[in-house]
């Protein structure tokens, strides 16, 4: 449950009529409507906006300082050494990275959980440099202008995909979601360039792509088992070509640099930073233990049974029964004024679609409930179990719903999941899924560490350990060999 972004209106740059550039990467000429005075400037202006719209890491948190610590190494190899890079973390789950023009570069958390060593990290800021370097973000404006799209940003937002679907020119889908073939794949080979020159192993691009991959399809075999329809979405990456295709063009690509003997990995001092770091959701935001939500900064937790799958998003937490069309919500209503429990409830739906309404109190929660029958996402004719706990000036609002004429036979997990809302405790409720490092044993498989930890990460958790490790999950790692954990 994460803020959400306003409408945003920025390039007041003059125009220049006509420009032909060198470009500093390929060197070739280019013709494009910007100069290198104005990219500065527009990367100034986005820098800003992002700082006052996602929450970025402290420049003295340490996973800040080692990302910006491998940046400077690698940028200083770059087409553009003259550029002041700056290196931000994105304080989110989401697996993504972007660059804004003349040298701002963005890593989410989620992101970086993914790296196995240093040479991953040094791959994925060679790819944003080069962007940086090949002046892309300039090369789209210029394409925008042609096709007369209004240089307007609707969203900067990167996690949802809906927001993506709401953006209007070209520049803005490029920065935060990807750029097109052609220049991803230049980036992909810049990136390789800028590896091999500050001495880390250019394969790192190849495993990092291979573990991206196997992201995607864990993701999809989720959404498949719920009985969702699979769309692919994985952030900045998602408008790259096929992820095997580009794997296959990187390591034909590769064979043709010129190796310089060092190609450094870095394992040990990758692990060492991101171990106590949350996985993916953080406290602020809540997170998925197993079965349970906790939201240790609402002070909130619920449990659901063994078949629901449950997803915490920027909006809203949901959860549906596998492969049914039973539903989950929960739901956060911030009060200007006291109102009873009761009140609320009646406000949220028309008089006659709700039932008898009971009140009480559960946990210190006062609560209303009520059985409506109403129209709700994904169910035209539903019987909605609406609860309404108050906290405070907090109001949560929890459904749970079926097709009306199932409901009876959904009732006693309905009572179990709705039961479940109480206080958060850490003693008894525990902590958001953290990265830990851990030591391979003897005799393990990725399905013993993940029945030894309760399945911390749901029903895939042995896939998901083992693809944050950079294998599949019938590969195993060698005995006495430092893996990353999630406890």
């Amino acid at each position: 449950m994460k803020r959400l972004l306003s409408i945003l209106s920025l390039l007041t740059l003059p125009i220049m009529l006509t420009a032909c550039a060198t470009n500093p990467a390929n060197k070739k000429t280019d013709f494009v409507l910007m100069s290198e005075s104005q990219e500065l400037r527009l990367g100034q202006q986005l820098s800003r906006m992002v700082a006052k719209q996602m929450s970025l890491l402290p420049k003295d948190d340490p996973l800040v300082i080692y990302v910006n610590k491998i940046g400077q190494q690698v940028a200083a190899t770059s087409d553009r050494p003259e550029l002041f890079y700056r290196f931000h973390v994105v304080d989110d789950g989401t697996i993504n990275a972007f660059a804004l023009p003349g040298g701002y570069i963005y890593v989410h958390r989620g992101l970086l959980a993914q790296f196995n060593n240093e040479a991953e990290l040094a791959a994925v800021l060679g790819h944003e440099i080069g962007h940086v370097t090949a002046r892309h973000a300039v090369q789209r404006y210029t394409q925008a202008q042609a096709y007369n799209i209004g240089m307007t940003v609707t969203s900067i937002f990167v996690p949802i995909p809906q927001a993506a679907a709401n953006l209007s020119n070209l520049l803005a889908q490029s920065i935060i979601l990807g750029y097109g073939r052609e220049q991803e794949l230049e980036s992909d080979e810049l990136s390789l360039r800028y590896l091999s020159k500050s001495g880390y192993d250019p394969s790192a691009t190849i495993r990092l792509l291979e573990t991206l991959e196997r992201h995607d399809a864990i993701n999809k075999k989720e959404k498949t088992d719920a009985g969702e329809k699979v769309k692919s979405y994985h952030g900045a990456f998602s408008s790259h070509p096929k992820t095997k295709k580009r794997i296959q063009q990187a390591v034909a690509k590769e064979s043709l640099i010129q190796k310089e003997g060092m190609n450094r990995v870095g394992k040990e001092p990758m692990l060492a930073t991101l171990d106590g770091y949350p996985l993916k959701d953080s406290s602020k935001d809540g997170a998925v233990v197993g079965q349970r939500f906790l939201h240790p900064e609402l002070g909130i937790q619920l449990e659901f049974p063994e078949n629901w799958v449950i997803k915490n998003s920027p909006a809203t937490l949901t959860a549906r029964l596998r492969q049914k069309k039973v539903y989950f919500m929960l739901g956060l209503k911030e009060l200007q004024k006291r109102y009873s429990a009761e009140k609320i409830l009646k406000s949220l739906f028309p008089r006659r679609h709700i039932g008898a309404i009971t009140t009480g109190k559960q946990d210190g929660y006062p609560y209303a409930r009520s059985m409506v029958m109403a129209s709700a996402p994904h169910v035209s004719k539903a019987a909605i179990d609406v609860s309404v706990f108050l906290d405070g000036p907090k109001a949560f609002i929890i459904m749970l719903y079926s097709k009306r004429d199932e409901k009876g036979k959904y009732q006693t997990q309905f009572n179990q999941i709705r039961d479940s809302f109480r206080h958060y405790d850490v003693a008894k409720d525990g902590d958001v899924p953290k990265i830990r490092i851990d030591i391979w044993r003897q005799g393990d498989s990725w399905e013993k560490v993940a029945k030894r930890d309760n399945h911390i990460l749901g029903r895939f958790t042995a896939e998901k350990l083992a693809a944050l490790n950079g294998m599949n999950v019938d590969q195993t790692p060698v005995p006495g060999t430092l893996i990353k954990n999630v406890q």
